[in-house]
């Protein structure tokens, strides 16, 4: 497995549970409901919540798939299953307050014991694999190269060889033609790194503003994608109820649907040529020739591919950003939770809708 992307890994089970305080909390938890007095329904059931909330976001970041990829000698914790049991144990109406803390406390105690064997395995590892990699020297050179990684989760594209190298011949071209779209110099050819199992993780090196300028367009693309679906998932629905069967606000409600999905492909197009024209001020000899059919190549390919719930991930960031937050690779995975999220609420229907109307047609694989 690539370095730079096993530590990634590793640093997103420590920012979501260990530098959020989820595993300081739960012990904390556990201790609290020891004493008598915090041994009541609405106390520990509120616990019980915060716990469901935190074990969601990790379901929605992908922590248990990542994890898998890591561990050798223990078990991801989320194989336990601990938010159903929470959420078996809150939904049981019947339960007294002895009883419910019998089993809030077993649950607790295996969850905290097997974080700690996570824990535990995963310095391990990080502290051998951090020995091998020194990204502010490895990529302080003339040409400045950046790891990127490109999940595919999608059955259709990875499901046979003829399928997943249409789609890596198509990312392959986009990314050339998005590289003359920002810079007059000759792309390089892009170098796969590798290429992991699980859900399909291509790794490749391509020049590093490009690859920051790649990770906004994506960023883009996925905070107007994830409007759309705060909308249609729940907004929309309470909208409509309110206009009590009123057909001309109805049609205009359908119309700004209609809109919002369109913009999910013109907030790419319309990034990548704000991109385009920031570039041209500082280099001039920026080809200008068939700006609209790049624009056009470049944001659909990257709409096909958020569509479909696939991910692009920047594994190396840039030796500014210490900040955490202000990382443009954890800013981008956020929004790829949130957007996770949300796509789950969506009806089998609509989900299928935005497949059909978003995915590159067999006519244009071969472009």
């Amino acid at each position: 497995m690539n370095i730079e992307s096993l530590i990634s890994k590793i640093e997103l089970f420590e920012s979501l549970i260990i530098k959020s305080g989820f595993k300081r909390d739960v012990n904390d938890y556990l201790q609290s409901i020891q004493q008598g007095q915090n041994q009541n329904l609405v106390f520990m059931k509120e616990l019980s919540q915060k716990i469901k909330n935190k074990l969601i976001e990790c379901e929605n970041y992908g922590l248990e798939a990542e994890l898998n990829l890591v561990l050798r000698d223990s078990k991801p914790f989320t194989e336990l299953d601990t938010l159903t049991k929470l959420e078996d144990l809150d939904s049981n109406t019947e339960i007294d307050g002895n009883n419910y803390f019998s089993k809030f406390s077993q649950i607790l105690t295996q969850l905290i014991q097997n974080i700690d064997k996570n824990k535990t395995e995963l310095d391990g590892v990080l502290k051998i694999f951090q020995k091998y990699v020194n990204i502010e020297k490895e990529y302080e050179s003339e040409n400045e190269q950046a790891v990127v990684s490109l999940i595919f989760k999608d059955l259709k594209s990875t499901g046979s060889l003829k399928e997943f190298s249409k789609v890596l011949n198509r990312w392959n071209r986009m990314l050339l033609v998005y590289h003359t779209l920002l810079t007059s110099e000759s792309p390089d050819e892009i170098s796969l790194v590798e290429i992991q199992n699980g859900s399909i993780d291509v790794i490749f090196n391509i020049d590093f503003d490009i690859a920051l300028d790649l990770t906004e367009l994506l960023k883009t693309g996925l905070k107007v994608y994830s409007a759309y679906l705060l909308y249609k998932s729940k907004t929309a629905k309470e909208i409509i109820l309110s206009y009590m069967g009123n057909v001309k606000l109805i049609k205009q409600e359908k119309e700004r649907e209609k809109l919002m999905l369109e913009n999910i492909k013109d907030s790419v197009y319309q990034k990548a040529l704000e991109q385009h024209k920031e570039r041209l001020k500082a280099d001039k000899n920026i080809d200008k020739t068939s700006i609209e059919v790049k624009l056009e190549e470049v944001s659909s390919v990257i709409t096909d591919h958020i569509i479909k719930g696939n991910e692009l991930r920047l594994l190396t960031a840039p030796e500014d950003e210490e900040d955490e937050e202000e990382n443009l690779g954890i800013e981008l995975r956020k929004e790829t939770a949130v957007v996770r999220e949300r796509f789950k609420k969506l009806e089998p229907a609509e989900k299928q809708f935005l497949l059909e109307k978003y995915t590159l047609k067999e006519e244009n694989n071969d472009k």
